[in-house]
């Protein structure tokens, strides 16, 4: 899924662009959605203007049995990119339950572009794995 859309309102430019980032590792597979708007206009003095905002939905999803994470106490992760990136720490005091944790986020300034590389370190008790994410075409 990606995509790119443009569209001219009052005197506005307005580009909407939406990537899925997928990769995985030996152990560990990741998606990241991600949808941004940039703006460009002119203000009141007839300068140019400028703004973006994005939002993204990072999935990390363990390829193995659920059995095999029961034991797990602590799970860090996080996904870098040329613009920022995201991290989550999960401590268990139960068996864990579920093989997919996801992390919600958004903001302003410089966005992700589609041929850009998310690297993802995924870390759960004594382990870790390292693995990148791109838009395929």
């Amino acid at each position: 899924m990606t995509g790119l859309i443009s569209a001219c309102s009052n005197n506005e430019e307005v580009t909407e662009h939406s990537y899925l980032f997928t990769g995985e590792g030996h152990v560990w597979s990741a998606e990241l959605r991600y949808e941004a708007e940039e703006r460009w206009g002119k203000d009141a003095d007839d300068i140019n203007t400028y703004s973006s905002e994005d939002d993204y939905n990072f999935t990390l999803t363990y390829k193995g049995d659920l059995d095999d994470l029961a034991s797990m106490k602590q799970l860090d992760y996080e996904f870098k990119e040329p613009t920022g990136g995201g991290s989550s720490s999960l401590t268990f005091d139960e068996p864990v339950s579920v093989k997919e944790f996801t992390s919600r986020g958004g903001g302003t300034g410089a966005i992700l572009r589609e041929d850009m590389v998310v690297s993802v370190e995924v870390r759960w008790d004594d382990n870790e794995e390292s693995f990148e994410l791109v838009v395929k075409e």
